[in-house]
C-alpha cells in the first residue's frame, strides 16, 4: 500500500493567504480531503467532513498489514490542486 500525503507548497500556501490543505491518497487514489476555508465553515459538518471517514482509513491501513503488504509514506508538496 502506498499513501501519499499532498499538502500545498509555502508558495502555494501564501497565494491562499495561510489558508492549507492536507489529501490522502491510497494507491494514487484520493481517500481524505480537509482545507482551511472560511472561519465558519471549518467544522465537521463542511471543510473537515472527511474525518469521518478515519475509522474506515484506519481498518484499511490494518488490513493491509495484516495481510502482510508493504506500506510506504509518501509526502509531497503541491504547487496546485
Amino acid at each position: 500500500m502506498k499513501v501519499t500525503v499532498k499538502s500545498l507548497s509555502e508558495k502555494l500556501y501564501e497565494k491562499r493567504d495561510c489558508r492549507d490543505m492536507l489529501e490522502i491518497l491510497i494507491d494514487g487514489k484520493s481517500s481524505f480531503t480537509v482545507f482551511d476555508g472560511e472561519p465558519e465553515d471549518a467544522t465537521l459538518a463542511r471543510d473537515f467532513n472527511d474525518c469521518w471517514s478515519i475509522p474506515g482509513l484506519m481498518r484499511v491501513a490494518f488490513d493491509a498489514g495484516k495481510n502482510g503488504e508493504d506500506f510506504e509514506v509518501e509526502n509531497v508538496n503541491v504547487d496546485e490542486f
